[in-house]
């Protein structure tokens, strides 16, 4: 009887050890703050998080937006305001039109942009109007090509850099859009440089060319600039890429160096 009794405790026992398990795993799965608000050099804090929305998450992209506290918003706007990592320097559009509040059935909601501060070392927003956190992770903007060797110019030494990059199929076609910030020291050694290329010069491309530059408008009013256009041909064949005919180009690229800003913009297509 005793062993029964203590068989049946034991049995108890192990159902509730089971039980607080699972409990466990499911709090840790479905009910667990996501905190990569972590990431971008903030005091946030988990109870400062009201909530997270998920719209993508998985090896490709993360989009996601945490709603923060009102009464902490004070204090992080002045983290913002002081923040190396943080300003007001907006995004371009293309990486804008990233960024929105709701999606449902493909329509969105686009953001307040009245009052936002922008990460330098990735895509996050700041929205202190309406005290949101936006993040965006995607691989088209973490891996790209570095064109040192065509433009002549050393994009890897950078200040600050905006990259919109489709790819696809077996042929690898798209479109690559790279925008590139340089210091004043730095612009001095690639505007010597540019003078010297073959490649660039001062002559300003005809608009239908520069309207390939949709999202950077201001390019149509440089004053002091310089130029590259090339037609380009996507091919496996080493020679040709270098030796082909108009009829054989598959696209084209297009360099645009702003001498007073230190701004390099980039434009490589091929279908």
């Amino acid at each position: 009887m005793k062993k029964e009794k203590l068989k049946t405790i034991a049995l108890v026992i192990a159902i509730i050890i089971i039980w607080s398990l699972i409990i466990y795993i499911f709090i840790l799965k479905y009910l667990k703050m996501d905190d990569d608000y972590k990431k971008f050099g903030l005091d946030i804090e988990y109870h400062d998080v009201k909530y997270c929305t998920i719209f993508e998450d998985d090896i490709f992209e993360k989009y996601k937006v945490y709603k923060i506290s009102n009464s902490s918003i004070k204090e992080l706007e002045k983290q913002l305001e002081n923040s190396k990592l943080w300003s007001r320097k907006k995004y371009y559009e293309y990486v804008m039109n990233e960024f929105y509040d709701i999606k449902e059935n493909d329509n969105t909601i686009p953001i307040d942009r009245e009052d936002i501060y922008y990460y330098e070392n990735g895509y996050a927003i700041f929205d202190v109007k309406n005290a949101k956190l936006y993040y965006l992770e995607s691989n088209p903007y973490k891996h790209h090509k570095d064109y040192s060797e065509i433009l002549g110019v050393k994009t890897k030494n950078y200040e600050a850099r905006e990259i919109y990059s489709v790819r696809g199929g077996p042929q690898n076609d798209g479109t690559d859009y790279y925008t590139y910030q340089f210091t004043e020291e730095q612009g001095k050694e690639i505007i010597n440089t540019l003078e010297k290329s073959p490649k660039w010069n001062k002559s300003r491309l005809e608009d239908d060319k520069l309207d390939d530059f949709e999202y950077n408008k201001e390019i149509l009013s440089i004053e002091n600039g310089y130029y590259h256009y090339e037609k380009v041909c996507r091919t496996s064949d080493e020679n040709k890429k270098h030796n082909f005919t108009d009829e054989e180009a598959t696209g084209w690229e297009i360099g645009v160096y702003d001498v007073d800003k230190n701004i390099l913009y980039y434009y490589w297509t091929s279908y």
